[in-house]
């Protein structure tokens, strides 16, 4: 049987969210850079956690991406042999499906973003 997209979308942020709960009572940060959803706020991906531990100093990290709480990223390397403690476990991957907040946000947005650009072609006489 197959499922319809909005059951495969509450699949995953349900997985998403039980994730997100195993990693903070594992002691992760688990600080995302994108959190808003909206493009050009934030950066990196929607399936960054931050893979420090709970309480820490500084940037937030993934990998070799570090972010501050703006979630505006950045490459800067991690250290040579910190490959493990740069990244939560593979078994809490996440999913890059929005979260409900964040996909309201990019149709209000995009929403914005239409009526704007109808705007300016009924102003130079296109529309």
């Amino acid at each position: 049987m197959k499922l319809p997209g909005r059951a495969w979308i509450a699949i995953h942020r349900t997985q998403n969210r039980w994730h997100d709960l195993l990693a903070i009572l594992a002691g992760y940060c688990n600080d995302r850079p994108q959190k808003t959803g909206v493009p050009g706020e934030g950066g990196g991906y929607r399936d960054w956690r931050c893979a420090l531990k709970r309480r820490h100093n500084g940037m937030h990290r993934t990998g070799n991406y570090v972010w501050e709480h703006d979630g505006k990223v950045t490459y800067l390397p991690a250290p040579h042999g910190s490959g493990k403690e740069a990244h939560q476990p593979r078994k809490w991957r996440r999913n890059m499906t929005p979260t409900m907040r964040q996909a309201r946000n990019w149709r209000r947005w995009d929403a914005q973003q239409s009526a704007a650009r109808r705007e300016r072609l009924r102003a130079q006489g296109l529309l």
